[in-house]
């Protein structure tokens, strides 16, 4: 039988920062064993679930909808993680967005109601870590001596994706406190 989200979310929280890092030093970079994309967020990483995909053909839809107790909260985005073999991390780009789905909860086959103001594409910096295949991703604006960022009060997730959220390309995502 399968576990209800609660539990399981429960179960995530308590055993990823046991398998997933341990910091060589306070502020230093993580060694992670799991494949994913990670977030820093109160000292711990949080792992960014993969939603869906970005669809433009009626406005930004994002593809399936997004299930709101699988996306975990954060307070500020501080630097991610890539440990994704083959990972496409030159052509990633950061976007916050509002609204439940992305393309202000309209259904699947309808025009997208999301504006500039629902919506926006965040500048991210990328660089090769000490460890083979691990890439760190840093919002441009965020703090200089934290790598922590404050999305807009006015959004609700924070994603990655790969060429500019086009082409059908995966989002991965926190939701923001």
């Amino acid at each position: 039988m399968p576990l209800s989200p609660r539990p399981r979310l429960a179960l995530v929280a308590l055993a990823l920062p046991l398998l997933v890092f341990a910091c060589d030093k306070i502020g230093g970079t993580p060694e992670l064993k799991q494949v994913g994309l990670f977030t820093q967020s109160a000292g711990m990483l949080v792992e960014m679930r993969k939603l869906g995909t970005l669809r433009t053909t009626l406005g930004p839809h994002l593809f399936p909808e997004i299930p709101e107790y699988d996306v975990l909260p954060v307070d500020y985005v501080g630097p991610m993680y890539v440990n994704i073999p083959e990972f496409p991390v030159a052509t990633v780009k950061g976007m916050e967005w509002h609204g439940y789905r992305l393309g202000g909860n309209t259904s699947v086959g309808t025009p997208s109601t999301a504006t500039p103001h629902d919506w926006k594409t965040v500048p991210v910096t990328t660089e090769q870590t000490k460890t083979p295949g691990l890439f760190k991703i840093v919002v441009t604006a965020a703090d200089a001596s934290t790598g922590r960022w404050k999305p807009e009060l006015s959004h609700e997730y924070f994603g990655l994706t790969t060429d500019g959220g086009t082409n059908g390309s995966p989002v991965w995502a926190v939701r923001i406190r």
